[in-house]
């Protein structure tokens, strides 16, 4: 990659958070709790993640078209950085900068997403968890850096609850069309054992069964969350460590909706999440 002016980043950093904030806003607001230093390359980080998303959402009617999308970012990482007289990167690009140790984690996120496009239903609840893990869990990771240490650790545990949350309340999306968002939550083997097929889970006509399938994903959730017990917020860590306080938030929403995926009350309220990351904060505890 080559190098760019200070002008360029800032202006490349002031579109990712613009971004964010319009439609990644809980990872926007963690953001708010990021130290300086960090915040630049994690608010790039989550903007590609979301640019990772949006191809998801544009592969729901027609796949090829979310496979193209995710292709494009697999050339220009590979690529890197172009010229910008010549040929202007994405804003994306731009916020990451010269961090060719990213590069083969980012192209693994994209094929993660990939796999929301062209894979099979989930068959197993340990395929949703690894799914997860290897989206919003990965991407918390390489926000906290550290690779190998408590931290990171910790930070993927984080992401990985916040992304089961994600993929729990976004069930009523999972089927493929307008506004998809992946791959349905709800494993195989836990619709079969509850005696469901997908279409029962959209139907509504066994909403007691689906939501005891839901808890199921939730308590991988919970058990992710229990890792994050003795580890302080701090450095790095603080942004996607936050995602872990949003999680849980999220997951006592949808306890207390009877883990119906299809509640109306399954969101947060918009002063809610900034008063409890300010006291997650204070607290230096996700």
């Amino acid at each position: 990659m080559v190098m760019t002016s200070g002008t360029a980043r800032d202006d490349a950093l002031a579109y990712c958070l613009g971004e964010l904030r319009r439609e990644d806003r809980d990872r926007y607001l963690t953001l708010l709790f990021a130290t300086r230093a960090h915040r630049p390359l994690q608010a790039a980080l989550y903007a590609f993640n979301l640019e990772c998303a949006r191809a998801v959402t544009a592969g729901g009617e027609q796949a090829l078209l979310g496979q193209m999308r995710l292709q494009w970012w697999h050339d220009a990482l590979a690529r890197g950085l172009p010229d910008k007289a010549n040929n202007p990167a994405h804003p994306v690009l731009t916020a990451l900068g010269d961090q060719p140790h990213l590069i083969l984690s980012m192209h693994g996120l994209l094929s993660a997403r990939e796999r929301d496009l062209t894979d099979s239903p989930f068959a197993t609840l340990a395929a949703v968890v690894a799914h997860a893990a290897a989206t919003g869990g990965d991407l918390a990771a390489l926000a906290a850096g550290q690779p190998g240490s408590e931290k990171t650790d910790a930070a993927r545990a984080a992401g990985t609850a916040y992304a089961l949350a994600g993929m729990l309340r976004a069930i009523p999306y999972q089927r493929p069309g307008r506004s998809f968002q992946g791959r349905l939550c709800l494993p195989q083997d836990v619709l079969v054992g509850h005696g469901l097929t997908a279409d029962d889970v959209w139907s509504g006509r066994q909403a007691g069964l689906v939501a005891a399938c839901a808890r199921q994903v939730a308590d991988a959730a919970r058990l992710e969350l229990a890792k994050l017990a003795s580890v302080p917020l701090a450095g790095a860590a603080v942004s996607p460590l936050l995602q872990g306080s949003l999680a849980r938030a999220y997951l006592q929403r949808l306890a207390k909706a009877g883990h119906d995926p299809f509640s109306p009350k399954l969101g947060l309220q918009p002063l809610a999440r900034p008063l409890l990351l300010c006291w997650r904060a204070l607290l230096r505890r996700a």
